[in-house]
């Protein structure tokens, strides 16, 4: 019964370690110019096969997609334009099995975990 029951708390510790998104990927956003969004790479490392999902967020949590991007090499500093469809925007970034959420408002960019936003400083 013990031996059970272990195996079944760590399971369920495993299960959650996998579904936690990566601290390790970082971007950094700006905006040059009215209706468009820059975001970089802002880690230290090349992303492969990276692929940045681009959504508008509406009122009552409601998003929209405004754009995909899939980039082979994404380098360090290296930045996609994108476009700034709402006052606020949400952006998900995969590679290398490892996948990162965020949000950009009013010139603030967040670090999306589960429901909560934690503004990243500058």
């Amino acid at each position: 019964m013990r031996f059970s029951l272990r195996i079944c708390i760590a399971l369920v510790f495993a299960v959650g370690l996998a579904s936690c998104d990566s601290m390790e990927l970082m971007i950094a956003v700006k905006q040059p110019e009215k209706g468009w969004l820059e975001v970089a790479n802002a880690s230290d490392r090349v992303w492969k096969d990276a692929h940045l999902v681009t959504e508008a967020f509406e009122s009552e949590g409601a998003t929209r997609l405004c754009g995909e991007e899939s980039v082979a090499r994404w380098e360090p500093g290296e930045a996609i334009r994108v476009p700034g469809c709402a006052e606020k925007v949400r952006f998900t970034v995969t590679t290398g099995g490892e996948i990162a959420r965020f949000s950009y408002s009013a010139g603030q960019l967040y670090r999306r975990i589960g429901r909560k936003e934690v503004p990243i400083s500058k």
